[in-house]
């Protein structure tokens, strides 16, 4: 593989991945995950450290939250999930189901301890950066998901408590299909003005809005349902889940390298390559 483009005129991204230590699917809350289909922990693993690694040579810088003590939390490994971040403050998950809701201690202490404050609702379901994806000049929309994961009073809720001097703008976009339960599995904004996205994953009313708010190239259904749009942009790469050839030649014509890694330990819970990060700034 040639070596990654470099854009020189992004600043470097920092990005937050969990190590996948207790990864494992053993119970299912989304349609993607079956107990019944093991996941190969070894080469989970490898597919973790190429994915860190491509991010690495695209010109990312990675922190890595070590899972200690969360045995019980094999999803923690999905970092997106944690929170969304404004500048040096962080709006933890609450998150929907049960099973992950013990994520969020791991969560909140990596942040307090790496200079970040937190803040939240214990009382509203949000789930984190899967649910909330920042796009235009200086972060000044927040496309939010609402419905499988994310309660739709968490919309103003974070505009409160991460308001800072930049202003911002969050959009609520209703998904409707299953499959794709957090907005990060349909919508991935490339740069300030264009994103690429499943269409049919949102209602009638958030795919009028959206066209609105920034310009958008739609993927095919089967690209989409092997995760293209849940992909990782560093400056003008894009890292992305192996076998999206036709999203792939489209990234192309839109100035864009794609990178494609295996990611199919992960799809058996129903993630990918973005689902294990989590943008820091």
């Amino acid at each position: 593989m040639a070596a990654p483009l470099k854009s020189a005129t992004n600043a470097v991204k920092k990005i937050l991945m969990t190590r996948p230590t207790y990864f494992t699917v053993k119970y299912s809350i989304n349609p993607w995950m079956d107990p019944s289909v093991p996941v190969n922990e070894e080469k989970a693993g490898k597919q973790w450290e190429t994915l860190k690694s491509a991010l690495e040579s695209a010109g990312a810088a990675i922190e890595v939250l070590e899972p200690n003590g969360a045995e019980n939390f094999p999803d923690l490994v999905f970092a997106a999930n944690a929170a969304v971040v404004r500048g040096k403050r962080a709006y933890l998950a609450n998150f929907h189901y049960a099973e992950r809701k013990g994520e969020k201690f791991f969560f909140d202490r990596w942040f307090k301890e790496n200079g970040y404050e937190t803040v939240g609702d214990d009382e509203i379901a949000f789930e984190g950066a899967g649910d909330a994806l920042w796009a235009q000049k200086n972060r000044s929309k927040l496309f939010c998901g609402v419905g499988p994961r994310t309660d739709a009073r968490a919309l103003d809720d974070v505009a409160k408590k991460l308001k800072n001097d930049e202003p911002f703008t969050v959009f609520g976009c209703q998904l409707v299909d299953p499959r794709f339960y957090h907005i990060d599995t349909c919508f991935c904004p490339l740069n300030e003005e264009v994103a690429i996205w499943y269409p049919k994953a949102f209602d009638q009313v958030s795919q009028h809005n959206m066209k609105n708010e920034i310009e958008l190239v739609a993927v095919n259904e089967k690209d989409a349902k092997n995760f293209a749009c849940n992909a990782v942009v560093v400056g003008k790469n894009v890292v992305m889940n192996q076998g999206s050839d036709e999203t792939g030649k489209t990234l192309e014509k839109l100035g864009y390298k794609p990178i494609f890694v295996d990611m199919s330990e992960f799809i058996k819970s129903g993630g990918s390559a973005k689902c294990c990060t989590l943008l820091l700034e």
